[in-house]
């Protein structure tokens, strides 16, 4: 069973390391902040992973008494890499949604801190403790899960509605997997009889989670597809305005984009055309309008998205 484990352990990080360099291709290319935070998610579980893997094989050779099946290796560290992990996450939901409020982005990692602080010095139980310790990020899940419900039945917008709605399968198979992580942890961390592994040797801790493991690797999957999408969008040169992949993605992000800054139906046509690369004279043939004309929706839409220039107005439409 070690040579089993040890060698899952190695797959789970090498998946953590090549998610992590696919966000990071994906945000260099794109400049889209759900990438630079997916990159920080990707390599906190790293060092969470790696802190197990410390415990399970660094100390094997070691004798355990049964309580130590439930000790937290580094209790510290793990809350810190936890944090991480889940705070870098929730940012991505909130890039998503374009939650731009601080406090929101926040409370609810002081809030994890917070608790796992407490249930690991004021729960006396190790057993309890562990369970109560490692929940919190669960906790946090769920959290996050309970917002983007509430974002999309509140929305009032049909483009909202749709853009959400497209990612249901993603959204109900995260939190199935979510719950199988509480299921293994009820029943490692407070139902297990460790009496039952070798004499004298643990060749796993309870705080090792398969589920959760499953949990990142379905993340990571998420983002492989997402990235490559991306960077298949600019792969050697950017595509021609005729390009299907380009339009697809100009259909998906130009809605929103118009809807967040204010641009109305003509300046959204307009500007359709100015990702394509066209310039003022093109968009005047192209939609049988006076060169004057596109001047004046060309300026009121820099205007309106603050941006100083064409390359800059694009460059900021394709962060999403």
């Amino acid at each position: 069973m070690y040579t089993v484990l040890f060698y899952y352990t190695l797959i789970v990080l090498l998946i953590c390391i090549l998610a992590a360099a696919t966000s990071l291709s994906a945000y260099l290319v794109s400049r889209r902040r759900t990438f630079l935070f997916a990159l920080g998610g990707f390599m906190f579980y790293f060092f969470d992973v790696a802190l197990v893997f410390q415990d399970d094989f660094i100390s094997q050779n070691l004798i355990y008494h049964a309580g130590s099946f439930w000790v937290i290796g580094n209790p510290t560290v793990s809350m810190l890499t936890g944090a991480g992990t889940l705070l870098s996450f929730w940012l991505v939901v909130c890039s998503y949604l374009d939650e731009k409020r601080r406090s929101l982005q926040c409370v609810p990692l002081v809030v994890y801190i917070a608790a796992s602080f407490l249930s690991l010095w004021f729960v006396e139980n190790i057993q309890w403790r562990e369970f109560l310790f490692y929940s919190m990020r669960e906790v946090f899940l769920f959290w996050m899960y309970g917002f983007i419900a509430i974002r999309y039945l509140s929305a009032r917008d049909d483009i909202d509605r749709i853009r959400m709605k497209s990612h249901r399968t993603a959204y109900f198979a995260a939190i199935t997997i979510t719950l199988a992580v509480i299921l293994e942890n009820v029943y490692f961390q407070l139902m297990f009889d460790p009496s039952h592994l070798e004499t004298g040797v643990n060749w796993f801790f309870a705080e090792r989670s398969i589920a959760e493991n499953l949990l990142l690797i379905f993340f990571a999957a998420l983002t492989f597809r997402a990235a490559a999408r991306t960077l298949l969008l600019r792969f050697e040169k950017p595509p021609t305005g005729q390009d299907e992949t380009m339009q697809d993605s100009i259909g998906r992000t130009m809605p929103l984009y118009c809807k967040r800054h204010g641009l109305s139906e003509r300046e959204s046509e307009v500007l359709v055309l100015i990702v394509q690369g066209k310039d003022n004279q093109n968009i005047a043939s192209t939609m049988h309008l006076a060169l004057s004309t596109v001047k004046v929706h060309v300026h009121n839409i820099l205007h309106k998205t603050t941006q100083a220039n064409r390359q800059e107005l694009i460059r900021d439409f394709w962060k999403g």
